[in-house]
């Protein structure tokens, strides 16, 4: 299975152990709007809380992926509004270093 996939089942079943595992220790998470740098805690802290629960997700798709990175696209729909999303993440030896997000805002359904 791939590491998109990994993610995406470990992500969808809320499971922070399979998620972290994924993780390297060292990873960073790079929020797009203001640059801050989150650590491997302090991101699965964020994806593991309600606002989760409140962001619909919609036509995720895998765009390119081996083992240095993951590209992805979806959509996202919750607190910050609707919003297109791409998604980089850095691989090396099988797990995620790094990620990145870029959003462009799209009008209301």
């Amino acid at each position: 299975m791939s590491l998109f996939n990994k993610w995406w089942d470990a992500a969808n079943s809320k499971d922070r152990v399979q998620m972290a595992e994924l993780l390297d220790d060292g990873f960073i998470f790079v929020r797009h709007n203001t640059g801050e740098e989150w650590n491997k805690h302090k991101f699965l802290d964020a994806m593991l809380t309600d606002v989760r629960d409140k962001t619909a997700s919609e036509g995720r798709r895998l765009i390119y992926e081996n083992d240095e990175i993951i590209v992805s696209h979806s959509i996202l729909d919750g607190p910050t509004g609707r919003n297109a999303v791409m998604l980089v993440r850095l691989v090396k030896d099988g797990k995620i270093i790094r990620a990145e997000t870029g959003m462009t805002p799209l009008p209301v359904k």
